[in-house]
């Protein structure tokens, strides 16, 4: 027999009214920034013509004024060490929005009905139900990694991530009064304890899809993702399955919402199946950095066709799987690593898609190919024909410990990759840019000045950064070694660029003292300091910026412990900068 649902009552309309709502405003932004993108590349055009003073009108400066309040970031103790107070005033109007949607929709009721008739609690444990159900519809796509959400609006999947979760905590909390209500009604039937659970199929299901739900609340929180990630990876789809059938079994009405949502997941998986498995990835090499040290950092070199679609500070999901150990169901362990390096595939000018000044292209030609080839060549011995990225993988967890034992053994790896994700930085627009680092998150930042050396080099006009500032703490010296050559390289590139520009490198050794006369190579770079036994003070780092940079667009990229750049980000709100952070919070 054929279940209809019956969108005339009141709690039904409640859902879809709510869901309209949402992707209203969704559309409606994703309108905006659209039309923002566009008046962004037009002021980059104009410059690549010569006019350097050209720039974009963004739809988003209205809100300019309310920035630095929107940016600041906080710590809410027993809840999270890193909240914008923007995500926070965000929550609550989320929040208030659903008590209003719950209480009050749709706003005008059947005929006959008040809204004293609304208030009883046989109806408002459904409504709230149904504003749960989007929001929990809401959820998968915002945990998807290619979706319309983040092809139109801009948003990317490591910045949805936190919305993901909220709007999962709220769909969660406005389950329970339907749950706990219905358990009341089950047990008043008969006065029987399973009938408060299992009295019928429509009370067993919906208990089920209860406990499918409780699985990934209780599994998500931070310390279980932080330290037992395959735990909450794995609970994570097995409770997804469990709830989804489950509801959509209790209730007709979940079809309506969850199954258009969850198209859109397999989709998601299917096309992150073919990139990590039909995509032709190859492992170049493996080797191991300091595997003395409990630190270690393991460097692996693959070749991966999805490169070339690369933008500078984006990450890809890997997994690495000793072959020696025969472990099948390793292939689903997946962790996000930043990418440190991409080469593509040698060309005279090596830009993609970005013209140079008849003037330039001849000196950009011979630079590249005389400076560029020859960097390249020593530190990977030959020309890339494929697109070739870099990893560097420090040892902090029981995953990375593993590989670095692995490497250090020699042993026979297997490396799938899923990627690349993660925002297009547009450090270009801003004449200064400033990289501040600690430890192995100095990774994004080797990408974004790599990239601004190589086209500055090449004579780029579009690039308007001509400052390059890099703060970055390290514990000793020897996490060094595997970046020399990249660092060897930003220095080759500066001193032959096209279009000048300034690199300044500002180390700080943390758990070292000088050795006085006994310099490290590093130091005798132009404009390299090595402070030792001592952190940075960023307020300071940031004022002696400042003072360099005059009144010029200052533009901070940060990654590091959430204490690091919850006062990294807040300092370049204080000084102006536009900042933007780098930060796994799956």
């Amino acid at each position: 027999m054929a279940v209809v649902l019956n969108t005339s009552k009141d709690f039904h309309k409640v859902g879809y009214t709510y869901a309209f709502f949402w992707w209203g405003l969704f559309a409606i932004y994703c309108i905006a920034y659209q039309i923002d993108r566009f008046l962004v590349y037009r002021a980059r055009r104009q410059r690549s013509k010569g006019n350097n003073d050209a720039k974009a009108f963004s739809i988003f400066s209205l809100l300019e004024p309310l920035r630095p309040f929107g940016e600041h970031v906080i710590k809410i103790p027993f809840v999270t060490t890193w909240m914008p107070v923007k995500h926070i005033v965000g929550v609550s109007l989320f929040c208030i929005i659903n008590v209003i949607w719950i209480v009050l929709a749709p706003f005008k009721l059947a005929d006959g009905k008040s809204f004293a008739d609304t208030m009883s609690i046989g109806l408002m444990d459904r409504r709230a139900a149904y504003v749960g159900m989007v929001n929990w519809s809401l959820v998968f796509v915002l945990g998807s990694r290619n979706t319309v959400v983040t092809r139109m609006s801009g948003m990317t999947f490591e910045g949805l991530i936190p919305f993901h979760r909220w709007i999962a905590r709220v769909g969660f909390a406005e389950y329970m009064p339907h749950f706990v209500w219905r358990i009341i009604v089950g047990y008043r039937r008969n006065w029987v304890v399973k009938d408060a659970l299992f009295r019928n199929i429509e009370q067993g299901t919906g208990t089920i899809a209860m406990i499918g739900f409780l699985l990934l609340f209780v599994t998500s929180f931070e310390w279980i993702r932080r330290n037992y990630f395959e735990v909450f990876y794995y609970a994570h789809i097995v409770g997804i399955i469990i709830a989804v059938i489950a509801a959509c079994w209790h209730e007709a009405g979940c079809f309506y919402y969850f199954i258009p949502a969850v198209l859109l997941w397999a989709f998601d998986r299917i096309y992150r199946s073919f990139q990590s498995w039909m995509q032709r990835t190859k492992l170049l090499n493996v080797e191991a950095y300091n595997s003395g040290s409990k630190h270690g950092i393991t460097h692996i070199l693959f070749e991966y066709s999805r490169l070339e679609h690369y933008h500078p500070g984006q990450y890809v999901f890997v997994t690495l799987v000793n072959k020696t150990k025969k472990a099948f169901w390793n292939y689903a362990n997946w962790h996000p690593m930043t990418i440190s390096e991409v080469l593509q595939p040698m060309t005279p000018v090596n830009v993609v898609n970005e013209k140079l000044p008849t003037s330039k292209a001849k000196k950009a030609t011979n630079s590249e190919s005389s400076s560029n080839s020859d960097s390249v060549i020593s530190r990977h011995r030959t020309s890339p024909t494929q697109p070739t990225g870099s990893l560097h993988i420090k040892a902090l967890g029981s995953y990375t410990h593993q590989l670095l034992e692995a490497a250090r053994g020699h042993h026979d790896l297997d490396l799938r990759v899923d990627g690349p994700y993660g925002p297009r930085l547009e450090y270009q627009d801003y004449q200064v840019m400033v990289c501040f680092a600690a430890g192995i998150g100095i990774t994004p930042a080797l990408t974004l000045i790599k990239d601004c050396v190589e086209r500055r080099s090449a004579g780029v006009e579009t690039v308007a950064t001509d400052q390059i500032h890099l703060v970055w703490a390290i514990r000793t010296l020897d996490e060094l070694t595997p970046f020399n050559d990249l660092i060897i390289f930003w220095a080759e590139q500066c001193q032959r660029a096209v279009s000048a520009f300034q690199l300044h490198l500002d180390i700080y050794v943390t758990r070292e003292v000088s050795t006085g006369d006994k310099r490290h190579w590093i130091q005798e770079l132009d404009n390299c300091r090595v402070t030792f036994n001592a952190r940075p003070d960023i307020a300071d780092c940031m004022d002696s910026i400042h003072a360099t940079a005059a009144d010029k667009s200052v533009w901070v990229h940060t990654c590091g412990s959430d204490d690091f750049m919850r006062v990294i980000i807040n300092q370049a709100i204080k000084h102006g900068w536009h900042a933007h952070h780098e930060t796994f919070e799956f």
